[in-house]
């Protein structure tokens, strides 16, 4: 994997990083045109990676369930060891009452549906980001 230059990222003190969401590329469109620094992971490895090479410039994790094929609880407990102040926003396709709650008990502050309805998630991220 190709680390981007971390210095093209500084510009704003709010990256987020979405960890398998390639197959929700609009994520990514929307949180861009409106400015906010974005890098992708495909999985928690390169996740790890990304993590510390930006040295906790991560403030926010969008994580798609779905395709990211690990436990998130795993994936949550390990990015916080390097950023123990970690938002995460999970997207998710279908969620039952009790994957919810356990969504809610890995730290996840917000769950947002998929398909992602743009209006929705750049309210999620602003409420999240710029607190």
């Amino acid at each position: 994997m190709n680390i981007p230059n971390v210095e093209k990222f500084r510009v704003r003190n709010e990256i987020i990083l979405l960890l398998g969401a390639e197959t929700e590329p609009l994520i990514q469109r929307t949180l861009e045109a409106i400015g906010y620094p974005v890098l992708t992971a495909e999985n928690r490895e390169q996740a790890d990676d990304l993590f510390r090479s930006f040295a906790g410039a991560i403030r926010l994790l969008i994580i798609d369930i779905s395709a990211t094929g690990q436990s998130l609880p795993e994936i949550i407990a390990s990015l916080r060891k390097s950023n123990p102040t970690l938002k995460v926003i999970v997207a998710s396709k279908d969620v039952s009452p009790s994957e919810r709650h356990d969504i809610y008990i890995s730290g996840v502050i917000e769950l947002i549906r998929k398909p992602v309805d743009k209006e929705q998630l750049l309210q999620v991220v602003r409420r999240i980001v710029e607190k």
